[in-house]
């Protein structure tokens, strides 16, 4: 893969909010059904959620997938362009070697060097860029869902709840009858609702991104 391509992948994955915490993390986890509690045999009653599940599934977790796509896609489209453009001259140099002078050759040899140094630069800008934004979405609701989860926890009398979608396996077994997760995302989607043309998850319009460095002009030939 090429280092465009690498970075793009990168990029991708950090679009869909991928982490290594559960509970700072978004990724395809399987559904959950909604829960009938039923108190366990000791009388403690347990709840279990996928916490990242969770998240990913209200409405301000879709949303704020929405909004780090829309905010960074520009940006990788740009990439691409750039890329293309260093594999055209690549492609210039090895397909017109023989005909081109040495001072030509080298020109797009300069020219080439200065994209792939611009590529890389761009490159790291937005694989910051994006990490900070999707640091600062799962930080907010993260907190809103604990919030949530400790709300639904009160009204239902739970003892216990269990996250079992951190990837540690700390929940072997659990009937559908203690998942809550379903549950969950509809309390939070119902206090803290989405307004049409309103803010993000963290409540108000993300702020700008880094602003985008242009490749560098050709030189004049």
């Amino acid at each position: 893969m090429s280092r465009n391509g690498l970075a793009l992948a990168v990029v991708a994955a950090a679009l869909c909010l991928a982490g290594p915490m559960a509970a700072q993390q978004f990724e395809n986890v399987p559904q959950a059904q909604p829960a009938t509690q039923q108190p366990a045999a000791s009388g403690v009653r347990v709840g279990v959620i996928n916490f990242q599940l969770a998240m990913a599934s209200t409405q301000e977790g879709r949303k704020a997938i929405e909004d780090l796509q829309a905010r960074f896609s520009p940006r990788q489209s740009e990439l691409q362009k750039l890329g293309d453009e260093i594999r055209e001259l690549e492609n210039q140099l090895n397909t017109q070697q023989r005909t081109l002078s040495q001072d030509a050759q080298a020109q797009l040899v300069r020219q080439a060097e200065q994209k792939r140094k611009a590529l890389t630069r761009s490159q790291q800008d937005l694989q910051e860029d994006v990490q900070n934004a999707r640091d600062e979405y799962i930080a907010t609701l993260s907190g809103k869902m604990g919030q949530v989860v400790d709300r639904y926890a009160q009204e239902k009398g739970l003892n216990l709840i269990l996250n079992y979608g951190d990837g540690t396996n700390t929940v072997i077994f659990a009937t559908p009858a203690v998942d809550i997760t379903q549950d969950v995302i509809k309390l939070y989607d119902t206090t803290h609702p989405v307004q049409a043309g309103g803010g993000t998850a963290t409540g108000s319009n993300p702020p700008p991104a880094r602003a985008n460095q242009p490749p560098p002009r050709k030189p004049n030939q």
